[in-house]
């Protein structure tokens, strides 16, 4: 008996039938039939589809197309009635590109054709289905897992090594959405060009169709227009989980391997935040009569039909007058939502329902539901389970006790691994206080045992009740590649070297004394050849330092020189535990290995070119290539995740030390060896700054490299307030540290780093996404640590970070975030990106002909034009304002710093502008941290290369190297400079070396090579700039010779030690150097190109902070001719001591005129005179003639 509509509603058979048959294969795609389908019938066989079309009685062939994500064909056949002229069961064809052909043979005057596929007693789908064939094109389309075929064949279709992403939004609305693609893919995307589509349908949505890499894995992808992503965070096809086509729903983060509608009514995102024990906050997308909370420990709450059903239900009132101003002030970016109240009644069940999953519910006066979404828990669980106690591993008459914060865990067990093979020995319940778990260990016998947590904690990623096993986000130390936690002491004597107790730190009596030499463990020496091969890379490459009769590297050697003239802090990137470095060396690939090892590792590399190569060193084939290809970089992509570099900005555990650093990951060596490290630098006068990366981790959900959002989910990340998914705008899983307890992690692993390890400085990576108040607790517990109570003094520890302001904090958006205009008065310093781009010139954003065009300062703006620039009306103004900044920079970047502009005008630092900001912004120079280089982006070197005007010999060359560093070095505020740049480093124009690997980011000690022109760039971020590489590479001029690197090198010393000589290039205060500083050859008198400063300790300044000098004069003559300055009533000026003696001759002509009083400088020159005191101060420069007191 037919029953007609009554299994699937008409609207959702449009649905599906239109989401099968959209565009055709590869470039000629195929429309849609023309048919309307009006009918679902439900017959005695299964579901049968009747159009309004004649039927065709064509006998021609019919084929039943077939995909199954796995790919796998083997087994299935076709069950197939009706108008066929053959047997009930026919065997697959071969597969196309959709997967399995089944060619069935048609009786005269077919008209309907029903089938099903089946392996082994199993139907695909469960009941068969009939086709009208009038209307299906000569076969239909079939996805496995679903119950209605395509009637036309998809519009992507995927070949060998392709992916089709089909991508589908509720409003229709594609026009500039796009895809961001790595991973396994052929061509990754640059973030500002995402892959368009191909096509555009109704009801399928926008198609993609992706070439891969041979044996492609996976691919990452993210939706996005613009910065605006949907829903957010990195996406990932796992193409044996998936297969070749994969479907993506608007809002949504799974991948399909079949097509999906979007659900008419469903929990949508996670829009309600609870903020309070009684508190959430939640606006309706319509106006609703009631609202409800709903919990469920097994994770029930479902929808059925349009009902929202399952768990335990709450009653919620609205508050008419909305959130609280003190709620509205902790969340900004919730002011405007509604306030919903929970009973008093109903407060004793908060801390159940918080272990499980919840859901809000909006409903009209008849009850039915209008709106739902899932709920955001980090406001109530920072006002009813912040804790203070201990976290981690503490040790108690040598037992440790073992503490973790897991309030919304339902259950967590300790498994402790022992030391020996790691096998299995306990399996031990935790108990719960307050939401903390607690277990204490028997005895000093288990130190050295490794250990997990296992958390059943519901997890909004994955909207179930999860069993998880972790490391301990508390961990100090772990096994190799972080499998396990390990219960140290880091107290145990065994852990430090001899003398670490009462390691003396090199003096620093101000944070104005400091200068920073910004490096890479890796890169310190991976190169070095005075190093042994088995330390190079490693922390003990660094205690080659000469002390003790041990012998002095090539590197320590430099850094040893460096200290002697005036450095204070060498600036490591990243030493805590990283995620991307494959700490097994059996594991790994390195330079000096064979070619086929690199082959046995990474099956991408084509057969042809392991044969070519064979067992040949990589490092020789390397340096065989032609350089002017880009044969280099896809030998460093095919060594992508497999050598030992990363720059490290992928933080797995916040309070380890990185193990393949260590001769040993898998013990304590790494404890041993980094402190040995600490001490080696003290020991040449060098204090160590470590870069720490707290404002993301490397993974979050429930993945392998997650321990944060394992341990309690949804926390310690920053949620999109919608969504409820992680935000992305660093690169990867943004953490909140506005919420206490990962503010509190924060503060833990930075006074662990300080305390047991001895570190003196740290430099946070993307500070604005910090907030202020974090940044101020930070620096406060560090302050109060002691040499008597902690073995440091915690006055001496310096911080500073990027205060760019940006993602989902932009604005204050979530609170007064650290950025640069934020931070004045905190003491903590911000990288000046007004003097770099001042001085490089464009920004570090530029690419194509702008990073040609957009001159700077130190390469020629205005007064050297390049082929694509000019020396126009145009250019001098920016060359002005370039100019203006650069002297607000050397002034400390301070904003109340008062100077005459390039058209004469009074203005303060904050008011002169930058790209529409505020230039000055600090409120001491020890916040301004100036700097022209540093890892990001491209080295000095190459900058200048791009910009610079083709031609300039390599001495004028060096000249601009040594003039950008001077503007560093010679103002006030705290200089920061790239290793490297005093050898004039390149990394062969590369824009980001983060995974490049040594062969790009090589620094040679001997000055026998600064890696220039070894290889065109990675392709990732640089192939659009490859033709304009080509151009540059192709001039012989830029080509240094060892003599050049250095005299570099030298400058840059002799640069140093001026500093070091006079405290007036270390002011202390935004008075002194209101006071003492100004700035001449201003206003009428400006050139592009020159900066005359003073800086007086004349009686006019009042204290004589210098009794060598009454005064200094800097004139950095960025011009491509001598250049003469007068300053009326200056006396007794010579050129500074040290550049008297320079061994630069050019710097030696450098004069002062005591009868004209009048300054010369040659071309492209820094020169430093000074005023000797007599016997008593006297009257140097003027004081600032704008900055009265």
């Amino acid at each position: 008996m037919k029953r007609h509509n009554s299994i699937i509603p008409v609207f959702h058979a449009l649905l599906v039938v239109g989401f099968l048959g959209l565009v055709g294969c590869g470039d000629d795609p195929k429309p849609a039939a023309d048919t309307t389908v009006t009918d679902v019938a439900d017959t005695a066989d299964g579901v049968e589809l009747d159009t309004a079309a004649d039927t065709d009685t064509t006998p021609a062939p019919f084929v039943l197309h077939y995909h199954r994500a796995d790919g796998d064909y083997a087994g299935w056949s076709a069950a197939v009635t009706g108008d066929v002229d053959g047997g009930p069961t026919i065997a697959a064809a071969d597969p196309d590109g959709f997967g399995a052909t089944f060619v069935l043979p048609l009786s005269d005057g077919a008209a309907t054709v029903t089938y099903s596929f089946s392996k082994d007693g199993v139907s695909d789908p469960e009941a068969p289905v009939t086709v009208a064939l009038a209307d299906a094109a000569g076969g239909i389309w079939h996805f496995s897992g679903g119950e209605a075929p395509r009637l036309a064949a998809p519009p992507a279709i995927p070949g060998a090594d392709q992916l089709a992403v089909y991508y589908l939004r509720d409003d229709g609305a594609y026009s500039g959405w796009g895809l961001h693609l790595w991973e396994d893919v052929a061509t990754p995307t640059q973030w500002t060009v995402p892959m368009s589509a191909g096509g555009v349908d109704d009801a399928l949505g926008a198609w993609f169709l992706i070439d891969l890499v041979p044996n492609a894995a996976q691919v990452g992808v993210i939706v996005h227009k613009g910065d605006t992503k949907d829903p957010g965070p990195d996406m990932f096809v796992n193409l044996a989980d998936t297969g070749n086509m994969v479907f993506i729903l608007t809002g949504t983060t799974e991948i399909f391997s079949a097509p999906t509608p979007i659900p008419e009514f469903s929990i949508a995102g996670a829009r309600a935040h609870w903020l309070t024990e009684d508190t959430l906050a939640w606006t309706p997308k319509v106006e609703a009569a009631t609202v409800e909370l709903r919990y469920a420990a097994d994770a029930s709450v479902a929808v059925e039909g349009a009902e929202v059903v399952g768990g335990t239900v709450l009653p919620l009132t609205k508050v008419p007058a909305g959130l609280s101003t003190g709620l509205k002030a902790l969340w900004p970016q919730l002011a405007s939502r509604g306030a919903l109240k929970l009973a008093a009644s109903d407060l004793a069940s908060v801390p159940t329902a918080l272990k499980g999953e919840l859901v809000v519910v909006a409903r009209d006066a008849d009850g039915v539901a209008l709106d739902a979404t899932r709920v955001q828990i980090p406001g109530v669980l920072d006002a009813l389970f912040a804790y203070a106690g201990p976290l981690g591993v503490t040790f108690d008459a040598g037992a440790p006790r073992f503490h973790l914060w897991a309030p919304t865990a339902q259950s967590v067990k300790l498994l402790r691994y022992a030391a020996s093979d790691k096998h299995l020995v306990d399996t031990l319940a935790m108990t719960e206080t307050d939401g903390v778990w607690a277990y204490d260990g028997a005895d000093a016998s288990w130190v050295g045992d490794y250990y997990r947590y296992e958390v059943v904690v519901f997890h909004p990623v994955t909207g179930k009740v999860e069993t998880l096993t972790t490391t301990d986000p508390y961990s100090v130390s772990l096994s190799l590649n972080s499998e396990f936690s390990q219960v140290v002491d880091l107290d145990d004597p065994s852990l430090a070297p001899t003398g670490w107790d009462t390691l003396a730190k090199p003096a620093l009596d101000a944070p104005e004394d400091i200068v920073i030499y910004e490096a890479h463990i890796r890169d310190f020496s991976a190169s070095d050849a005075t190093v042994p091969a088995a330390e190079r890379g490693k922390y003990t490459a660094f205690t080659y330092n000469g002390e003790g009769g041990r012998a002095e590297s090539n590197g320590m050697a430099h850094l040893h020189a460096l200290a002697d003239a005036g450095l204070t802090h060498i600036h490591l990137l990243p030493t805590f535990d990283i995620a991307t470095i494959n700490e097994d060396p059996a594991q790994r690939v390195s330079l000096d290995d064979g070619f086929d090892r690199l082959c046995a590792l990474n099956s991408a590399v084509p057969a042809a070119t392991c044969s070519a190569h064979g067992t040949t060193p990589i490092r020789t084939v390397l340096a065989g290539l032609d350089p002017t290809t880009s044969d280099a970089q896809e030998i460093a992509t095919w060594m992508h995740g497999l050598d030992a570099f990363n720059w490290g900005y992928d933080p797995y555990h916040y309070t380890t030390p990185e193990g393949s650093y260590a001769s040993d990951a898998d013990s304590t060596a790494r404890i041993l060896e980094l402190r040995e490290m600490v001490q080696a630098l003290a020991q040449i006068g060098l204090r160590v700054t470590m870069d720490v990366v707290y404002n993301h981790t490397n993974a979050s959900g429930t993945g392998d490299r997650s321990a944060l959002d394992k341990v309690v989910p949804g926390y310690y990340h920053r949620l999109n307030v919608d969504s409820g998914l992680v935000e992305t705008s660093t690169c990867c899983a943004n953490t909140a540290t506005e919420h206490v307890m990962m503010e509190r992690l924060m503060i833990d692993s930075l006074v662990t780093w300080a305390r047991a390890y001895k570190i003196d400085a740290f430099r946070f990576d993307l500070m604005g996404h910090h907030m202020v108040t974090n940044m101020e607790h930070a620096r406060d517990a560090l302050a109060a640590l002691t040499p008597e109570a902690d073995g440091v003094d915690g006055q001496s520890i310096y911080l500073y970070g990027e205060g760019w302001d940006f993602g989902e904090v932009v604005a204050n958006s979530r609170g007064r975030n650290a950025s640069q205009l934020n931070m004045a008065g905190t003491g903590i310093g911000t990288f000046n990106d007004r003097l770099r781009d001042s001085v490089r010139g464009g920004s570090a954003f530029d690419a194509g002909v702008e990073l040609r065009e957009n001159q700077g300062f130190a390469n020629g703006q205005y007064v050297a034009p390049n082929e694509l620039a000019a020396a126009d009306a145009t250019t001098l103004e920016k060359a002005g304002i370039a100019g203006d900044l650069i002297r607000v920079a050397m002034a400390g970047n301070l904003a109340t710093f008062r100077h005459t502009n390039h058209l004469g005008a009074a203005k303060s630092g904050y008011l002169t502008p930058y790209n529409g900001e505020p230039g000055g912004y600090c409120a001491d120079p020890q916040e301004a941290i100036n700097y022209v280089s540093a890892h990001d982006n491209q080295t000095l070197f190459d900058n200048n290369a791009y910009r610079a005007p083709a031609g300039t010999t390599m001495a004028d060359r060096v000249r601009m190297q040594n003039i950008a560093l001077d503007t560093v070095l010679l103002g006030e505020g705290i200089p920061f400079v790239h290793m490297g740049a005093d050898l004039l480093r390149s990394k062969s124009m590369e824009r980001d070396s983060y995974d490049s690997g040594d062969w790009f980011n090589a620094v040679d000690w001997t000055a026998a090579s600064n890696n220039w022109n070894v290889g065109l760039p990675n392709a990732e971020k640089d192939q659009a700039n490859w033709t304009l590489i080509g151009t540059i590479i192709g001039d012989a001029a830029i080509s240094p010779a060892k003599a050049n690197m250095e005299a570099a090198a030298g400058h840059f010393r002799e640069m140093l030690q001026v500093r070091k000589s006079s405290l007036l290039f270390r002011l202390r205060t935004e008075a002194e150097v209101k006071r003492r500083v100004d700035f001449y050859a201003t206003g009428a008198d400006v050139k592009p190109g020159l900066i005359v400063m003073t800086i007086t300790d004349g009686a006019c300044a009042g204290e004589d902070l210098d009794p060598l000098y009454d005064g200094v004069v800097v004139i950095i003559n960025a011009r491509p001719a001598a250049e003469d300055v007068t300053i009326a009533g200056l006396d007794g000026f010579a050129l500074h001591p040290v550049l008297a003696a320079s061994a630069d001759t050019v710097v030696q002509g450098a004069s002062f005129n005591d009868t004209t009083d009048t300054f010369s400088v040659p071309a492209w020159t820094s020169a430093v005179f000074v005023a000797a005191q007599g016997a008593s101060q006297g009257d140097g420069p003027p004081c600032n003639r704008l900055n009265p007191e």
